[in-house]
């Protein structure tokens, strides 16, 4: 390696970033970091994760939402609050985003890690050009071992006439001048059903468009089901197996379904899909491929058709979430350091960011029958948990799938206040193989969400002597 050259170069910042270069500067590697945009922390920290989870907080506190459902009639829940605008609620993202951005440079600073602000390309396996963001000069810098993880942005097809302002995407919704009167939403993945449930808890009546039976189709399906029936002030219209569809846009979005069905909103968000950030990259003089997804191929070490080259994130794909990218730039950055690692890890949860929120961790009802296995079902109604009665989440539940023959937990599903944090329990029971006797033996502390763990375990041994059990 060259004088000048670095032993890692990182392109991106981003969760995957970050963890690869902040993973290699402690190994005492020299390491450079190269972002194009003119902040730190990729999609996550400015367009995706903490935007759009900053602006569900800042919705929840603006509107009183738990508190109008303590203290008022449902009915009286409806109408939008005069004093809640997006001048106001992007306010609050930008300080979210400040702080982050702030912490990132702090942490690539006392770990000697050099940032290089500028679009990066490659000229060979080992070589990028890099052309400045501020002055639009290039600079050749060389690297030992390079990482790609430069993240995807929203899948915008041309026939869409997308203006920013009537119809936008899931980076240009946060940036809308008011909030809309009305919206449509194209999409029932996980942005589209988080930014519906987001808008719904505003007042806004929301029609969510979907080419699926149901929305987050990949949930267990009692859980979506479950989502359905509480839908913020019942202020989402839900459109299934819409088919084809063309969107036009002016002062109001309409989008004409095949069948002839018309809809009307004063916004149209476009939430059907991401794609990898490879644009511009030059990925094809160092060798690399796209897989048939449109993202870059790597094997179960992350190294791409050039090995000394390296890709994580959502440029690889699925599972595209900010927490499995910062383990998989930690695993390429071992794997370069050759290191002795650990494989990605087979069980991880998910969570999804709707009102209420959800989250799981192992198989479905669905997959469990499938797959014939005699199961149980274990659940706890929120409705019926001591401390969603206290704080007002009272809609949702825990579902827990359960073998049979074994008592062996096999998933944990969860709709409601705090699942995103009460399933780090049941990845760890499943993690180890653990019956339920290993809820049901222990104290939870009272009363909890995490309550509902026990309780649920407590329902599926209740059914297990009963005859025809699976």
């Amino acid at each position: 390696m060259a004088d000048n050259g670095y032993a890692f170069i990182i392109i991106g910042s981003g969760p995957a970033g970050l963890a690869a270069a902040m993973t290699a500067a402690k190994a005492g590697r020299r390491v450079l970091v190269v972002e194009k945009e003119g902040c730190l922390g990729g999609v996550c920290v400015n367009t995706g994760t903490f935007p759009s989870k900053t602006l569900r907080e800042a919705v929840l506190l603006l509107t009183g939402h738990l508190k109008r459902k303590v203290f008022e009639r449902e009915s009286d829940c409806s109408g939008r609050n005069a004093e809640i605008s997006m001048a106001r609620l992007q306010a609050r993202l930008h300080q979210v985003r400040a702080v982050e951005q702030e912490i990132i440079a702090g942490q690539f600073e006392r770990n000697g890690v050099e940032v290089l602000r500028g679009s990066a390309s490659f000229a060979d396996r080992n070589h990028l050009i890099v052309r400045s963001l501020t002055d639009q000069q290039e600079k050749v810098v060389q690297g030992e071992r390079i990482i790609i993880a430069t993240g995807s942005r929203p899948r915008n097809p041309a026939e869409i006439p997308f203006d920013h302002c009537s119809v936008v995407d899931s980076t240009s919704v946060l940036d809308l001048a008011q909030i809309p009167a009305s919206m449509l939403i194209i999409g029932g993945g996980v942005i589209g059903s988080e930014y519906a449930t987001i808008f719904a808890a505003l007042g806004i009546q929301v029609t969510l468009l979907d080419r699926g039976e149901r929305p987050l189709k990949f949930l267990d399906g009692e859980i979506t089901a479950e989502l359905m029936r509480h839908f913020p002030g019942g202020n989402i219209h839900y459109v299934g197996n819409c088919g084809e569809f063309t969107v036009e846009g002016g002062e109001q979005a309409t989008v004409t379904l095949a069948d002839g069905r018309v809809f009307q909103a004063a916004c149209l968000l476009f939430a059907l899909g991401r794609e990898a950030n490879t644009a511009g990259l030059a990925i094809e003089r160092a060798g690399i491929h796209l897989n048939q997804h449109r993202y870059i191929e790597v094997n179960e070490l992350y190294q791409t058709a050039s090995p000394n080259i390296y890709a994580v994130g959502d440029v690889i794909g699925w599972p595209s979430l900010a927490a499995t990218s910062m383990v998989q730039g930690r695993l390429a950055a071992l794997n370069g350091l050759k290191s002795g690692v650990s494989p990605f890890p087979r069980i991880f949860p998910f969570g999804i960011y709707t009102i209420p929120e959800i989250s799981y961790v192992g198989i479905t009802e669905e997959e469990a029958r499938q797959r014939h296995f005699r199961i149980v079902i274990g659940r706890c109604r929120y409705h019926e948990l001591p401390r969603a009665q206290i704080s007002g989440e009272c809609e949702g539940m825990l579902k827990m799938i359960v073998h049979a023959d074994t008592r062996e937990i096999l998933g944990v599903h969860i709709l409601g206040g705090g699942a995103t944090e009460v399933i780090h329990i049941a990845q760890l029971a499943l993690q180890h193989h653990a019956r339920i006797d290993l809820f049901i033996d222990n104290i939870f502390n009272y009363p909890t969400y995490s309550e509902a763990l026990k309780i649920a375990a407590l329902s599926a041994a209740n059914q297990l002597d009963r005859p025809g059990v699976g």
